[in-house]
Parts: structure tokens; sequence; C-alpha cells
């Protein structure tokens, strides 16, 4: 009985050890085969993509405001100054700096042009030569002038005979459509002699940006005409200029006087005004009848009073 199962025993050893040895085996196959994973099939933070940070869009800063130059109050003057003033009278002062009007007294006033007029048909000439449609060597008509004499002398010297020859080159028809169409200038029939003091400022203005005459010289040249006038047979800057001492006055007259009444039945005077120390500049615009012109002098000295106190 005993050597039976002594038998018995001894043949379950080694099925035991079979099993065992499956079990490791197995253990390390699975142990492996996670190792392996993990190395070549688990991404780590480095196997992530890399993406290019969003570029930041980049905003200009804001241009400051232009800091303005403080206003100047002209109104009550103007006012006091029409007051004391008999016959028809309009005045406009405005501030180039600011852009804005800073006095005003019956602006919309209808009034004969006188020669007024020319300041329509000089800045039309400019621009023809800036253009190259004129040659500003070409004689202008029968005049004895080239055409940059004749649109230097029409400001300088309001010689008609240059300004009307010009006006004909344009055509009078021609000026009133270019001055409705290219000026936006509405009001004024220029053909007629007719205009008003806000539309005289708007021809200033375009004098004074001048923004299609690009040429240095021509520009120079219509500047100097408006500064620069020595007498003739008439003072051409005994109104508005002969009023200031300290600014510098470029101003076209138009007028007509009544010699056998001894009155002047028109006289108008538009300038800018530049207070050169302070680069300030302002548009004045007078229109009246029956006003001396030792009045319009006097308003001069008034601006320039008000300016500087």
């Amino acid at each position: 009985m005993v050597s039976k199962s002594s038998n018995q025993h001894s043949s379950v050893k080694p099925k035991t050890g079979v099993v065992l040895f499956l079990t490791l085996m197995f253990i390390f196959v699975f142990v492996l085969s996670y190792i392996v994973c993990s190395v070549f099939f688990i991404k780590k933070p480095d196997d992530q993509p890399i993406t290019e940070p969003e570029s930041e869009v980049m905003v200009p800063p804001e241009e400051p405001d232009p800091v303005l130059p403080d206003e100047v109050n002209f109104q009550d003057l103007v006012d006091e100054w029409a007051n004391s003033v008999d016959g028809n009278r309009s005045v406009l002062i405005y501030d180039l700096e600011r852009d804005e009007m800073v006095a005003s007294y019956n602006p919309d006033e209808n009034y004969n042009t006188a020669s007024l007029y020319k300041l329509f048909v000089v800045y039309n000439g400019y621009q023809k030569l800036t253009s190259g449609e004129w040659n500003a060597d070409d004689m202008a008509g029968g005049t004895g002038h080239t055409i940059l004499e004749c649109l230097d002398l029409a400001i300088r010297e309001s010689y008609s005979p240059c300004a009307e020859t010009l006006w004909a080159m344009i055509g009078r028809d021609n000026l009133d459509e270019i001055i409705l169409n290219d000026y936006n200038i509405k009001n004024s029939h220029i053909s007629s002699l007719i205009s008003n003091p806000q539309d005289i400022l708007e021809i200033m203005k375009i004098f004074y940006h001048h923004d299609d005459i690009t040429d240095e010289n021509l520009i120079a040249r219509m500047k100097d005409s408006f500064l620069n006038q020595p007498i003739t047979t008439y003072n051409w800057r005994q109104g508005l200029p002969s009023g200031f001492s300290r600014a510098n006055v470029y101003n076209k007259v138009g007028w007509a006087y009544n010699a056998e009444g001894k009155y002047w039945d028109i006289y108008h005077d538009t300038a800018i005004v530049e207070f050169p120390e302070d680069n300030r500049h302002f548009i004045v615009v007078v229109m009246t009848n029956r006003v001396p012109f030792q009045k319009i002098s006097e308003l001069g000295t008034m601006i320039e009073n008000a300016y500087y106190q």
C-alpha cells in the first residue's frame, strides 16, 4: 500500500512544474508586451504635434487728436463795426487752423462782384497751367503779356485786359460750370458778375489749400501777387491791408467808384490774414455798397487788436 501511494505522489510533481513554468512565461510575455506598447504606441508629451502660436494682430496706436490753437472770438467786433457803418455790408472771418467760422454778418447777401470775379478766372488759369492745357509762355491774346504774366497781373494790379482775355479763353459759361461742379460753389453766377460773401470765402479757401497746383514756382508767384501790390493808378491795399501793422495780408479788392457822387458804390476786400509769429491764418471777406475804404481799413485794425489782446 505504501509503495503504490508513493508512485502516485511523484507522478503529480512534473505537472505542477509545467503549470508554474507556463504561468511565469505568460506573465513575462504580458509585461514585455506592455513595455513595448508603452514605448512605441503611447504618445508622450513631446510627441504632441507642434502648433504655431496664433499671431497677434498688430493694431497701430491711434493718432492723437491735433492740438488746436485757442479760439479767437471776432463776432463782437464785427457786430460793432457793422453797426457803425451805413450802406450794405457783409463780413465773414474764417479760422483756417480750427476750420471754423469765427464771425459772420449778412453772409448770404448777393453783390455785384466787381473785380472779385478775377479770383475764379485766375485760379482756373493756374489749374490749366498745372495740367498742361495752357503753356505759361504762350501769349494771352493781344494783351502783350504771356499767360503767366496775365495771371499775375490780374491779381497784383487787378489788370482787367488780362483777366477779360483769360476769361474768354476759358469760356464764360464754361467757368460757371467749373465753379458749380468742380469747386462746389453753388450760388455765384460769375458770367453775370453775381456772388456773395460765402462763395468768396470758398474760393479763398481753395487758393489757400491749392491742392491741385503743385509747382512750387507757380505757388510762390501766386502768393506773391496777393501780397506785394505796388501802387499804380490806384492803391490796391488802401482797405483791409492798411489796417494791419503786424500781419501779412494776402488780398484782392473789387470796387466801383462813383466820381460824380464821390462815393464807393462797391468796395469789396477779401484776404488771407497771416499772423506769422503764431502761424495763424484767417480768411476775411468784406463786401459793401457805399462804404468808404477807410471804414474797411478800420475793420482790419479792429481784427488785429482783437487777435493780440
